[in-house]
């Protein structure tokens, strides 16, 4: 038998207003909303067998089609949950990245299979169309990852850290968007701007860090005797 621990949100999306939420840590993307207590656990039954079908069709090592699958619940008002501290290890890295490519796949076909003119149709007024959620989940990407910017603590690892979400941004701008102009602010940019800023920005500092070694050596000579 196979058992998972769900934790509901009992006060829902703060952001939404809606109703309380079901997570299960252990099966990253397994989730389901509900008008009340009852109906999220409801819910969440039906979306951890159709999670586990997605993954075991694409050969994950989960839990059979015939085993068990028994849920304990535990309710809390926090969306950080005890298992979130946990730190991801090189290993479940990878099978967390191997997941969000199986659902990403799952989206991309979804969508080949949509007639272009369903792109812009909303079946109600204060719905959303199917390229507004598509645009909302391309931001929500980095709105996500953007809450990892004073992570890690380590100066030099949160340095290499955010260089490389930038250089994947950057990598990910179509050539033919490449020389497009956006307006932030009240202010132009461009590819090739942001690019220049960023070294500008960069060499900027190095020369500040120069100077405040040399003015550190200059306070400790002792320091710079041992450094020679």
């Amino acid at each position: 038998m196979a058992r998972y621990l769900v934790y509901i949100e009992t006060r829902g999306d703060p952001v939404t207003v809606k109703g309380p939420v079901a997570h299960v840590p252990a099966l990253p993307g397994a989730s389901a909303r509900g008008k009340t207590v009852e109906e999220a656990k409801e819910n969440i039954r039906v979306a951890v067998q159709q999670y586990l079908a997605l993954l075991r069709d694409v050969g994950e090592p989960v839990p059979k089609a015939d085993e068990p699958i028994l849920l304990e619940f535990e309710e809390t008002e926090n969306t950080t949950f005890v298992t979130d501290y946990d730190p991801v290890q090189p290993n479940e890295l990878e099978t967390l990245f191997r997941w969000m490519a199986i659902s990403r796949q799952e989206l991309m076909d979804l969508l080949r299979c949509m007639p272009q003119e369903m792109w812009d149709w909303r079946p109600s007024e204060e719905a959303w169309s199917v390229a507004q959620i598509v645009c909302h989940l391309a931001e929500s990407d980095l709105w996500y990852t953007e809450r990892l910017k004073q992570w890690p603590e380590a100066p030099l690892y949160r340095l290499a850290a955010t260089r490389g979400i930038a250089l994947e941004r950057l990598r990910a701008v179509p050539e033919a968007e490449r020389g497009k102009i956006v307006h932030h602010q009240g202010e132009e940019w461009t590819m090739r701007k942001v690019i220049r800023r960023m070294l500008e920005h960069e060499r900027e500092h190095i020369a500040q860090l120069r100077t405040m070694i040399e003015e550190y050596h200059r306070q400790s000579p002792s320091t710079a005797d041992a450094s020679a």
